[in-house]
């Protein structure tokens, strides 16, 4: 026969078992081991007392039915189905809308462009015809530089 364990070492389970099933996480961390772990006793000890092993486990059952049964509403599934839809609509809207103005603002740098190098073009041609020129004629009430 197996020896009991301490009224201490008993709490100490309660507690951790208590603990853990309140915690929101996944199943994978409601185990065994992470009942000995949250109490600070080995495996061992917890294997001593089977009853409240029993209890966890029942817990743990319950949880999973108490998970499986609680579905979400269908009509609100059927909203949010409808919701994403009318978002994807609206997402597709304004990347069309964004297409179309990026093309226009690329309409425009390209007309920019031109005007760019017709403007370089014509300072060229006035470079050169002052370089041709022996005589510069100062235009009169604009200041040096």
């Amino acid at each position: 026969m197996t020896k009991p364990i301490s009224a201490d070492a008993y709490a100490a389970l309660e507690a951790a078992r208590a603990r853990l099933l309140a915690k929101m996480d996944d199943q994978a961390t409601l185990t065994i081991t992470s009942l000995a772990s949250e109490a600070g006793l080995s495996r061992a000890t917890l294997y001593r007392e089977p009853e409240l092993l029993d209890r966890f486990r029942a817990a743990l059952e319950q949880r999973n039915r108490d998970n499986t049964t609680a579905l979400p509403n269908p009509d609100r599934i059927g909203e949010l189905e409808a919701e994403i839809a009318t978002l994807r609509g609206r997402e597709s809207d304004e990347m069309r809308d964004l297409r179309a103005v990026n093309r226009n603002m690329a309409q425009h740098i390209q007309a920019l462009s031109l005007l760019v190098r017709e403007q370089e073009q014509q300072i060229a041609k006035l470079q050169l015809e002052l370089s041709e020129s022996a005589r510069v004629v100062p235009l009169v009430g604009l200041p040096r530089r």
